[in-house]
């Protein structure tokens, strides 16, 4: 056997040689974490509930009470579900750690 990339000739008990071989593409999922985090939203530690008024006000540069009010008023008068702010919750990254909590829940252990 010839030597060549990816077998080396050291001894009896060669190995091939996995440097050479390149990383594996962003899965979509991997991309949509790494989109989320583009955003420029993340729920902060000044948070009532789950973060994601602060967050959304923090991104517009108004008031987070007043973002409370509008969102109460959303769900109030027009019907925005409180599904809406759970999916909103568990998607945007905490900005202590940069941790999303979907991406924590559906993500092997091992990763």
């Amino acid at each position: 056997m010839r030597a060549g990339p990816g077998n080396r000739q050291d001894g009896p008990m060669s190995t091939p040689d996995y440097a050479h071989i390149p990383p594996q593409p962003p899965t979509p999922m991997e991309k949509f974490f790494a989109w989320v985090r583009r955003l420029g939203l993340a729920r902060p530690t000044d948070r009532v509930l789950g973060g994601v008024a602060a967050a959304t006000a923090r991104r517009l540069g108004i008031d987070a009470w007043l973002m409370r009010l509008i969102l109460i008023v959303l769900v109030i008068f027009f019907g925005l579900s409180v599904w809406f702010y759970i999916a909103a919750w568990i998607a945007l990254p905490d900005e202590r750690t940069g941790k999303i909590p979907l991406e924590e829940w559906i993500r092997p252990s091992g990763r």
